[in-house]
């Protein structure tokens, strides 16, 4: 096989950014992340990072070599020139395949088309296509693209999402939780004041501000009370390229971790907690993805729990019992041996 020149100028675009040159060369194996994130969602980012940290630590005879987001198309191109038979193709894990965020969609489905005689993954997903013309228009575009890959597996991060994918495409499926349980993070003790709430700005969006409002009243009780998300201000942060990936994920576990109670409709907030020791609600999103990852996964964590419930009344006697709970541990390690398999086979 013929190697084409390595042209550094695309790997400075995003193709290869945590790599030298000489990597691209190698006779190592090899495995492509296409699509790791350079917007601001810190669960996106903590994502990629614990792929990385995933392939890194049990699989050191691979090369791990990531594309950003804004280079997919230059990377399929630049991929092609090197990938070799055995290699691996990986799309980043996440909620967004499906008909909710076009733009990543349609560079999956660029992805694994072009790749469609290789070994290739979408790592840790919850699905969703709308129930309505345009969510079965995507669909079946999303369902051209993927069957002509004869080699993909779809990862399916909770039950809902596994059904879903067995129901729609003619792929391998396998079943294991999001990638940032997969990581073994200590963080920072720090002293803890306060409640914060993580809420949804976007289209997944359900609770409504009335109740938010009323939420935060009552949980002054426990000290200053604030709003955020983990989706970062643009205007204040831009972009967060490989770089500054670790720095602003273990940024929002220190802020998550100096907090009495978290009150969230984040996954990611809710994993976060968990990582942190940290007290926590969780409501629903649009698709349920919180609430199946929790009831698939989490539901034996004593800190965390997730409600429907909009009665002040009994979310207070939620919140009390968590706040007093003894932080216990749940252990998954065993639950990522079908992705662990797949990248030894």
């Amino acid at each position: 096989m013929t190697i084409q020149t390595i042209d550094t100028n695309n790997i400075a675009k995003g193709i290869g950014p945590n790599v030298s040159p000489e990597v691209f060369t190698n006779d190592k194996r090899k495995v492509f992340l296409f699509g790791s994130p350079s917007y601001t969602n810190i669960g996106d980012q903590a994502i990629a990072y614990s792929i990385e940290k995933f392939i890194k630590s049990r699989f050191p005879y691979y090369e791990y070599i990531e594309i950003m987001d804004y280079a997919t198309d230059e990377g399929i191109e630049f991929v092609k020139g090197i990938i070799r038979e055995d290699d691996i193709v990986m799309f980043t894990g996440g909620g967004n395949l499906g008909s909710l965020y076009l733009d990543i969609e349609e560079d999956r489905r660029k992805v694994f088309a072009a790749f469609r005689d290789y070994k290739s993954i979408s790592m840790p997903q919850s699905v969703f296509f709308e129930d309505n013309e345009h969510g079965e228009q995507e669909k079946k575009k999303t369902q051209e693209a993927y069957h002509q890959n004869k080699k993909l597996t779809i990862a399916a991060r909770e039950s809902q999402t596994l059904d879903v994918v067995r129901d729609t495409f003619d792929t391998e499926v396998i079943y294991t939780p999001d990638m940032v349980m997969s990581l073994d993070v200590v963080p920072r003790e720090q002293e803890r004041e306060g409640v914060m709430f993580f809420l949804r700005a976007d289209k997944e969006k359900v609770m409504e501000e009335d109740f938010v409002s009323e939420l935060m009243e009552w949980t002054k009780k426990f000290g200053s009370v604030d709003r955020t998300d983990t989706v970062l201000d643009e205007d204040v942060v831009p972009t967060i390229d490989y770089a500054d990936r670790e720095r602003h994920f273990i940024e929002m576990l220190d802020l998550i971790g100096s907090k009495k109670l978290i009150i969230t409709d984040r996954l990611h907030t809710m994993i976060f907690s968990i990582i942190t020791k940290t007290p926590c609600l969780v409501f629903g999103n649009s698709y349920g993805k919180a609430k199946h990852s929790y009831r698939d996964w989490l539901d034996s964590i004593n800190f965390v729990e997730y409600t429907d419930s909009k009665d002040v009344e009994l979310l207070e006697q939620m919140v009390e019992k968590l706040m007093k709970a003894e932080p216990n541990e749940v252990d998954l390690r065993k639950d990522f041996k079908p992705l662990v398999d797949f990248f030894r086979s």
